[in-house]
């Protein structure tokens, strides 16, 4: 479909001219998979002036209708609360009155060969004489492919329309928040008029939707200013992570969008990077003077964490200025906490995973795929491990994954390492599991150094149906420092034609710096050697046997009190992988003794 292969975009924002990250941004991919997202919701605070007219769509005979495009795709209204399209997760229903009906257009029902030129209008002219500021306010559900979604007004029944477009700063293949709250200052266009129609205008071919409800217009207040693409991150790669190794602190950057679309110039207007309600950090742009309808985009000093571990960094970028906003819950970005972490690196918001992330359904070419996150390292450090986060969907069980590591420094990725395969049990759903890097030629665990000043990229590899956790939203194309997450069919050094993709739904896949996650490799004898993980765990031991010669091994398992609960035999050449499972015993201590009849080793295993 149109909304996975999309092409690269050059995109203007606000006034910000950044300079460009050479190394990750290389990569020529800008495209998108279909992954869902969920965007942190504010509460619907109307706008305070006084009322000039409203309608809710109850009654359709309000609203007229005109279509240029051929064949003709035009607006609906109705009150069924699933006509959007079930692929973009939005149910209209999050609208106030939607169930009394709404105005919907669906471009993205009619296929490849239809386009949109659509307007919806009032049908009666209001008065707006008297009155210099106007605004309309309204609720929407929408997903953005690359249509064009704009208020209108006309002040002449119809012949002529004035457009403000909206939804503007929206990326491909993303949602509103549902509903949403949009208010936008018709001033220009519908001040002091004797006759004022309002509609709603969408340009597009085989798009997403749009879907609008509760429709306002009202004097407009003075002092209402909005802020929007707020941004945070490292600032080597401008990416924003959610654990920074304390080896690994550098400074964060923000920078904030803002328009005013009160009446009056909004003076001393600046952005405030605010972390812990100001008790951590409390960061103030330079301020500007914004007129009525402006827009610019401002940046707070750049705060670099204390190597605290474990502090929880609550960040809210919030525009303010001389006057007292008449509402000011539009002007707030959130965003998940941040902290300084031991040997933690991470870019997920360490939310539910969900079923998560994984195989594209058909037409895809191949079910093997890697997926991961972009890493910039500030000083050298030797990685030893890699986190990957599995999703809680049953088709995990039994699915064999592995983790790689790239070097993304250039202009293409070079593989440094990989883990040994990993076998997804019951107790692994919804969990973390740690594979520890080997040593290509002897499969035992060998880290991998890093240097400081480059990028690299950590994935979670498989060859079959593998649903790995996400939680929290990716930057896209149009962020500052470009895409951080990435799923590529079927690696990343080799990606089918059209089946590169960035993803906005953040992989749960992060390094681990932490010497101590390496599971310990043990010898039975100079020709046999061991390794068991992960120890802890639910219940399921993976066992990697290594002999340089044939060989049979009795593994027995025995609990606390000397008892046998388990034995097997296994025949071993060169690298051999087994499992065992105490899923179904209690909890506690076990020790599993490895003998090839000459010697033993005996190791504890822990059942959590």
């Amino acid at each position: 479909m149109k909304k996975i292969y999309l092409s690269i975009m050059a995109v203007s924002i606000g006034t910000l001219s950044f300079g460009q990250v050479a190394v990750k941004k290389a990569h020529p991919l800008r495209t998108e998979t279909n992954n869902e997202e969920v965007v942190k919701q504010l509460p619907i605070e109307k706008p305070k002036g006084a009322l000039i007219w409203d309608d809710d769509f109850s009654v359709p005979s309000n609203w007229a209708m005109s279509n240029t495009s051929s064949p003709a795709t035009d607006w609906i209204i109705t009150t069924n609360i699933n006509a959007s399209p079930a692929g973009a997760g939005l149910n209209p229903a999050g609208m106030t009155t939607a169930a009394n009906g709404y105005a919907l257009i669906d471009s993205d029902a009619q296929g490849g060969t239809a386009s949109q030129n659509a307007l919806i209008y009032s049908t009666t002219p209001f008065s707006t004489i008297g009155i210099s500021a106007v605004s309309i306010s309204f609720q929407q559900t929408h997903r953005r492919f690359q249509e064009t979604t704009s208020v209108i007004v006309s002040t002449n029944g119809g012949t002529t329309w004035t457009e403000f477009e909206v939804n503007a700063a929206m990326s491909p293949n993303t949602n509103s928040p549902n509903p949403e709250l949009i208010t936008v200052n018709i001033s220009s266009a519908a001040g002091n008029q004797a006759a004022v129609l309002i509609g709603f205008k969408y340009v597009g071919a085989w798009d997403w939707f749009w879907a609008v409800d509760d429709v306002e217009v009202r004097e407009a207040e003075n002092n209402d200013l909005v802020g929007f693409n707020g941004f945070y991150g490292s600032q080597l790669g401008l990416i924003p992570y959610t654990r920074i190794p304390v080896a690994q602190n550098q400074p964060i950057i923000f920078s904030q969008e803002v328009t005013n679309i009160g009446a009056a110039t909004q003076t001393g207007t600046v952005s405030t990077a605010s972390i812990n309600s100001g008790a951590v950090y409390a960061g103030v742009s330079n301020s500007v003077n914004l007129a009525s309808l402006a827009s610019d985009s401002l940046s707070p000093p750049a705060f670099t964490p204390a190597t605290t571990i474990g502090v929880a960094h609550n960040l809210e970028l919030i525009v303010s200025s001389d006057s007292t906003d008449v509402s000011p819950t539009n002007n707030v970005n959130s965003f998940p906490p941040f902290e300084i972490s031991q040997y933690i690196y991470a870019l997920d918001d360490f939310g539910t995973p969900g079923n998560g992330g994984g195989p594209r359904p058909a037409p895809s070419t191949s079910i093997e795929y890697e997926a991961g996150n972009f890493f910039d390292i500030v000083a050298n450090q030797d990685v030893y491990s890699i986190d990957v986060v599995i999703g809680t969907n049953p088709a995990n069980v039994g699915q064999n994954i592995d983790a790689v590591l790239y070097d993304a420094s250039g202009a293409n990725f070079v593989e440094l390492g990989r883990t040994n395969f990993y076998t997804v049990t019951n107790a692994d759903l919804g969990q973390k599991v740690t594979l520890n890097l080997v040593n290509g030629t002897t499969q035992l665990p060998q880290e991998i150094s890093l240097t400081a000043g480059s990028f690299y990229f950590a994935a979670v590899h498989t060859f079959t149906e593998f649903y790995y956790g996400t939680s929290g939203r990716s930057p896209d194309n149009t962020s500052r420092g470009g895409t951080a997450s990435l799923i590529f069919y079927p690696t990343m050094t080799n990606p089918n034609t059209g089946e590169n993709f960035f993803t906005t739904s953040t992989p749960m896949v992060r390094m681990n710096f932490d010497p101590n996650s390496v599971v310990g490799i043990n010898e039975i004898d100079n020709n046999t050697s061991f390794s068991v993980y992960p120890n802890p765990s639910k219940g399921d031991f993976n066992i990697n046997l290594n002999s340089q010669k044939a060989e049979m091994l009795t593994l027995t398992v025995n609990n606390i009190v000397g008892q046998t609960v388990m034995t097997k035999q296994v025949r071993v050449a060169g690298q051999t992988n087994e499992t065992i499972s105490l899923a179904g015993f209690d909890k506690g201590v076990y020790f599993l003794t490895i003998d090839n009849n000459k010697e033993k080793q005996t190791v504890k295993l822990i059942v959590e």
